[in-house]
This record gives C-alpha cells, sequence and structure tokens, in this order.
C-alpha cells in the first residue's frame, strides 16, 4: 500500500515522497500498463502533490525510467555480485535468485510488469531504450557475477562463459516472466523449466 508521505519540515519528507511516489507509479503500471500511467493520478495515490512529482521526477518519462530502475534495484538477482552466503555454494544462490524472479509475492509480480511493460513500450518510446539497455546490461552483469561465484567454488560446471550465460538465462527468465504473465504458462510450470535449463547448463 503507498505511504502518505510525512508531515512538512520532516527531514525525511523528500527521501519518503521520492519512495512513495515510485511506489504508486509501480503499482499503477502493473494494474494498467504505462500507456495508463496517469501523472496526478499516481500522485494523488502517493499521497503527494502533482508539482512534487515534477520536482523529483522533471517529467512523465523521467518517473516512468524511475519506476524501471527501482524495480531493478528490488530484483532478487541484484544480490548476486555480494556473493553466496556461508554454507551456499555459488550454483545454490543463483538457482535461488533467479528463481525468485518468479516469485508469487505481489511486489515481485508488480516488478515483473513493470519490467515488461517499459521494454515494450520502449519499442515505440526511443527516449527509454538507452534505460532499458543499461538495467539489461546491469542484470546481465549480476548474473554473471553468480557464476563466477559458482566457477570459483566448483558448484558450476568448468569452462561455462559467465558472460554468454547470464545474457542466455536472463533472456529465458524475461520471456518466461512474460508467459506466466500472460497466462500462457502456469507460473510453477515456468520455475520448472527454468530449475531444468540451470541444471543442464551450468551445475557441476
Amino acid at each position: 500500500m503507498a505511504r502518505r508521505s510525512p508531515a512538512a519540515g520532516s527531514a525525511t519528507e523528500p527521501e519518503n515522497s521520492r519512495a512513495a511516489i515510485l511506489q504508486a507509479a509501480a503499482r499503477t503500471i502493473a494494474r494498467h500498463g504505462v500507456r495508463g500511467l496517469k501523472v496526478d493520478e499516481v500522485a494523488a495515490v502517493a499521497g503527494v502533490s502533482t508539482p512534487l512529482l515534477y520536482y523529483h521526477f522533471k517529467s512523465r518519462a523521467g518517473l516512468v525510467k524511475a519506476t524501471l530502475e527501482a524495480a531493478s534495484v528490488e530484483a532478487p538477482s541484484s544480490a548476486l555480485p555480494e556473493g553466496p552466503p556461508e554454507g551456499t555454494t555459488g550454483y545454490e544462490t543463483l538457482e535461488k535468485a533467479l528463481l525468485a524472479e518468479l516469485g508469487d509475492a505481489e511486489q515481485v509480480r508488480d516488478n515483473a510488469v513493470v519490467w515488461g511493460e517499459v521494454a515494450a513500450s520502449a519499442v515505440f518510446e526511443e527516449e527509454l531504450r538507452e534505460d532499458v539497455r543499461l538495467v539489461v546490461e546491469t542484470w546481465r552483469d549480476e548474473v554473471a557475477e553468480g557464476i563466477r561465484a559458482g566457477l570459483k567454488d566448483g558448484s558450476i560446471r568448468p569452462g561455462t562463459d559467465p558472460v554468454d550465460a547470464a545474457e542466455l538465462l536472463t533472456t529465458l527468465v524475461d520471456g518466461l516472466c512474460t508467459r506466466w504473465l500472460s497466462g500462457t504458462v502456469e507460473r510453477e510450470g515456468a520455475r520448472k523449466l527454468l530449475a531444468a535449463e540451470l541444471r543442464r547448463r551450468l551445475r557441476a
């Protein structure tokens, strides 16, 4: 649920209002798509004024870009460069993170819709393409770091190219997310397909 901005004069007001706007924008895109995002409606849901929204994000396109970036930061794969937790192999950590991209939590689904919607909109809105490209490259690099950790501890097959494998796996996750969200494959079926491909391609 979107949070109301704190009382005027609070030291944390700018930070909290920005977070509330991003949360409201993500929820709006997840329910109505990028084309259904209206700045004044997002501001109302976030409990802030429209001028304050423009203060933070400058334009509607700026809001869409920032929402995509926030969804990327919150993605399960974003923690992979930190390395596997103690007692966990690189392969296990990578598998868990990628399967979590197909999780059943509402926020995971919303973030998946945001990503799919903004990526699709970039086909028609050139100003979004560079941001989508940067997010894709960051995700690929995070997954590649996870693969390197598995190569280091021996849980991932020697000779695996981290960047090539990450490119293929992120593309696979993208496709499975699209089919899951569009209702053409069940979420659990998509997870089983992903897990099988991870075992086939990576596990030592």
